[in-house]
């Protein structure tokens, strides 16, 4: 009976749609396009190939013997190139010789340990085929995933479990360690050899103890259990952070939060020992949120930390700075400041504080100032005007997403105010903070 996956988001293996008895199931409106908006957070530290950067990875100038007799000229491509013709320059890594490799690029240090989580590019593509029928040059992002997991073929599995860091090599693989006899028609043709095109950009050595998905249900509610898979996950998402992929970092750490709050603890030990990791995740999910400026976010994240210390206190004043809530923020950084007094970044950003608290004041003077009562035409002119500044200091600011208005303005006067800040594109939102209705000036993203 086909193996039924039914939620597709979490993923699948390979391995599972190769079977014999195939896999089923279903795609909605729920997973089209969840992940589009990982490109307006992302950056990647590695350069994009460009096409004519691509083709040279499929040049094999210098393959050929220098007696093959053809006296043209030229680039020597993989395209065109029989396997056979291929596989008589490279080396088997199975007795069978059904992997074979040749090393196009020499990498270096060790090779990718068990279970590894590697980041690459590769061009897939059969023989006589005008073009590769898989590559991820052409969506310009290179794949991150776990070795030993079923997600590639085996015989790509078998052929990068080789290579060192940096290195491109080129596999030939037999059916038997590709798709098989049945292939996945029209793109992958029915029992042929494969050739993939690899370059190993990184690889991420964790060790090799169980994914967590690999855990019995009892075993993710143990924290003995769950513990050594929780650590790997910490060096993972910190690798992510690494690349300035926060957007998936932060998916990253929220995992890694939802499972440790479902375990149960059997004494202090453990539950100290789990607060040290919660620590950690909650602290670095609100470094995360600070760098794609959704400071109210980071607010909350913050907050949950069970131990503050002077790392989760700093970015907990660093959020609330960019909220225009500068007593508070104050008050979060010099806790930081006490616990780290020789941090210069802190000492920063305390100044940075003192500077946005006076500019601001000096704001709300003029806003009192310029009140005024029904009738008094210049006066009203003069608070439109006051509160247009206002507008624009917030609009320029990119440290500040949002800032509060004087308690006790008139509703005449919130009337003006929510003109003005229409006009400039900014919301006017009410909230309950400290106990009391706060109303803000906010841009649209916090």
């Amino acid at each position: 009976m086909a193996k039924h996956i039914s939620d597709p988001a979490a993923g699948f293996r390979l391995e599972d749609l190769i079977g014999e008895e195939g896999v089923t199931f279903e795609i909605g409106e729920d997973y089209v396009g969840e992940d589009n908006d990982d490109e307006e957070f992302s950056f990647s530290p590695f350069v994009h190939f460009s096409n004519e950067e691509m083709l040279n990875m499929l040049n094999m100038n210098g393959f050929e013997d220098e007696n093959d007799g053809d006296d043209e000229k030229g680039s020597v491509s993989l395209y065109g190139m029989s396997f056979e013709k291929l596989k008589a320059k490279m080396t088997s890594l199975t007795i069978d010789q059904k992997v074979m490799k040749y090393v196009k690029q020499k990498g270096v240090g060790e090779v990718v340990p068990a279970n590894g989580q590697i980041t690459f590019h590769y061009i897939g593509y059969f023989e006589d085929r005008d073009e590769p029928f898989d590559s991820t040059y052409s969506s310009g992002k290179p794949r991150t995933l776990r070795l030993g997991q079923g997600y590639i073929i085996p015989g790509l599995e078998i052929g990068i479990s080789t290579m060192q860091k940096h290195e491109i090599a080129i596999f030939l693989i037999h059916p038997d360690l590709a798709y098989k006899a049945f292939g996945c028609p029209p793109r992958i043709p029915p029992n042929e050899e494969v050739v993939f095109v690899v370059h190993l950009i990184d690889y991420l050595d964790d060790g090799s103890a169980d994914t967590y998905q690999n855990l019995q249900t009892e075993e993710k509610q143990s924290f003995r259990h769950i513990k050594e898979p929780m650590l790997h996950m910490f060096v993972a998402a910190k690798d992510t952070c690494r690349k300035l992929n926060f957007k998936r970092a932060i998916r990253e750490y929220k995992r890694i939060i939802d499972c440790l709050e479902n375990v149960q603890l059997k004494d202090n030990s453990e539950e100290e020992e789990m607060n040290e990791l919660l620590l950690r995740a909650y602290s670095n999910l609100g470094i995360c949120y600070n760098k794609i400026d959704l400071p109210r976010l980071a607010c909350m994240a913050c907050g949950r930390v069970p131990i503050p210390t002077a790392k989760s206190h700093y970015n907990f004043g660093k959020a609330l700075l960019n909220l225009g809530e500068y007593d508070e923020a104050m008050k979060k950084l010099r806790k930081a400041y006490t616990l780290e007094p020789s941090n210069e970044e802190i000492g920063k950003v305390i100044q940075q504080t003192n500077v946005k608290q006076r500019q601001y004041l000096e704001i709300e003077k003029k806003l009192w100032k310029n009140c005024f009562k029904p009738g008094e035409k210049q006066k009203i002119n003069e608070f439109r005007n006051v509160m247009r500044d206002f507008c624009e200091t917030i609009i320029s600011d990119s440290t500040v997403s949002r800032l509060s208005l004087p308690e006790g303005l008139t509703e005449e006067e919130l009337q003006l105010v929510r003109e003005e800040a229409a006009a400039l594109g900014l919301n006017v939102i009410t909230n309950i903070r400290y106990g009391k209705e706060i109303v803000y000036l906010q841009k649209s993203k916090v």
